[in-house]
């Protein structure tokens, strides 16, 4: 059984767009829920999310 694991990434709009292509093309996951939240000019992206293993 996989357990979910979080990414949180706060900063602005752009950073933030950057980290997670950055995590995304360097892990596999299956995505299970985005959460977002803004506060004056910076975003908090919250991802809940599954690592897939690949097939040995």
């Amino acid at each position: 059984m996989t357990q979910l694991q979080c990414l949180v990434i706060r900063g602005l709009p752009k950073e933030v767009e950057e980290e997670l292509n950055k995590f995304l093309s360097t892990h596999l996951v299956r995505v299970v829920h985005v959460l977002q939240s803004e506060s004056g000019d910076h975003v908090t992206l919250t991802l809940l999310y599954e690592p897939i293993r690949p097939l040995e």
